[in-house]
C-alpha cells in the first residue's frame, strides 16, 4: 500500500515525478509509484561509479532474481549507498527490503505489470552494462540496436503505463479496443523521452568514451572507429535522430489524446510536452553545441509545459 513514507522517498529521488503522480487517479497511483522506485533502484545501481562494473551486474542479476521469485533479499545495496553521493538514491537503496515487500503485497494483476517491466529494464541495464564492461566506444552497432535498447529501458514503460491504466481504470482510461494501438503508441512514447536523453547526454557521454548514435550510420557519415566524432560527421546521425524522436512524440500526441481520465492525460502529456520542447533546443543549438554543454529547458519552461498539459 502507498504511504507517507513511500511519498516521501519518491520525492527525495525525484520531485518531478512525485507532484505528477500526486494527480494520478488512486487505482495507477500505487503500481505507477512503485514502479518507478524499483526502477530507480535498478538504475542507481546501473550508473553506480563507487563499484566495479562486474559488481553492478552481480548486483542487478540479484535484483532480477529477487523480481521473478527466486530470491529474497539482494546482498551488497548496503555497500553502494554508502558511496552515493545523492541523499535520496542513498535512502532508496537502504530501503529495498520495503520496496520488495511492498512488491510482493501488491495485488497479482499489478505485480505481473510490475515484473513484466523491471525485469525488460534490467535486462536493458544488463546489456549496457556489459558494453561498458567491454569498453565498447560505440554501444548499438545498427539502428535496430539504439531502437531495441530504448525499448528495454524505456519503450516497455510506455507499454507498462497503458496496461496498469486499463488493469485498474479500464474505460476510464482508455477505450478498451483502442488497447492494441495505445501499446504501440506508448512504446513509442517511452522510446522518445530516451531517445531525448541520449541526445541531451552527448556531452557526458563522448568524453567518456561512450556513445549509443549507431556505429553504421557513424561510418556512412565518414567516422574512423577510433578517431573523434566531429561535427560534420555527427551532425547528420544526429539530426537523423531527432527526426525519429519527434515522429515518436507524433505517436505521443495520438495517444494522449486517446486517453480518457483528465488526470492520467495531464501526466502523460507533461513528459510529452518537455521532451519535445528539450528536443527544440537541442535542434536549434546543434550537434557542436550539444557535444560541448549540457542544453536543458528552464525552470519556467517546466513550470509553462505544466500549464499547458493541464489546459490545453
Amino acid at each position: 500500500m502507498l504511504s507517507e513514507d513511500h511519498n516521501a522517498l519518491l520525492k527525495s529521488v525525484s520531485r518531478s515525478f512525485y507532484l505528477s503522480m500526486r494527480w494520478l487517479p488512486s487505482g495507477m497511483r500505487e503500481p505507477v509509484s512503485l514502479g518507478y522506485l524499483l526502477a530507480r533502484l535498478s538504475d542507481t545501481v546501473a550508473d553506480a561509479s563507487g563499484i566495479a562494473s562486474s559488481e553492478r551486474l552481480e548486483l542487478l542479476n540479484s535484483i532480477r532474481l529477487l523480481i521473478e521469485g527466486s530470491a529474497t533479499s539482494v546482498e551488497g545495496l548496503e555497500k553502494v549507498a554508502s558511496s552515493l553521493e545523492h541523499p535520496g538514491e542513498a535512502l532508496l537503496l537502504k530501503r529495498q527490503a520495503d520496496l520488495f515487500s511492498w512488491y510482493q503485497s501488491i495485488d497479482a494483476a499489478n505485480r505481473d505489470h510490475l515484473s513484466e517491466v523491471i525485469l525488460t529494464i534490467i535486462h536493458g541495464q544488463t546489456w549496457d552494462a556489459t558494453c561498458f564492461e567491454e569498453k565498447r566506444f560505440v554501444v548499438c552497432e545498427k539502428s535496430e540496436d539504439l531502437l531495441r535498447y530504448t525499448y528495454w529501458v524505456a519503450g516497455c514503460v510506455g507499454e507498462f503505463w497503458t496496461k496498469v491504466g486499463f488493469t485498474n481504470l479500464g474505460r476510464k482510461f482508455a477505450a478498451p479496443e483502442l488497447a492494441e494501438e495505445m501499446l504501440i503508441s506508448g512504446r513509442k512514447l517511452g522510446q522518445a523521452l530516451q531517445l531525448v536523453n541520449i541526445l541531451r547526454d552527448l556531452h557526458e557521454d563522448l568524453p567518456a568514451g561512450r556513445c549509443y548514435l549507431p556505429k553504421v550510420e557513424l561510418i556512412e557519415a565518414g567516422w574512423t572507429p577510433g578517431e573523434p566524432v566531429d561535427a560534420s560527421i555527427g551532425e547528420p546521425v544526429f539530426n537523423r535522430w531527432a527526426s525519429k524522436c519527434e515522429e515518436f512524440l507524433e505517436a505521443g500526441d495520438t495517444y494522449c489524446h486517446r486517453v480518457n481520465s483528465t488526470r492520467v492525460r495531464l501526466c502523460t502529456r507533461l513528459p510529452k510536452i518537455l521532451a519535445r520542447r528539450t528536443l527544440s533546443k537541442l535542434e536549434l543549438a546543434g550537434f557542436e553545441a550539444v557535444v560541448s554543454r549540457r542544453i536543458k529547458v528552464s525552470r519556467a519552461t517546466v513550470w509553462q509545459s505544466l500549464v499547458e498539459a493541464f489546459f490545453f
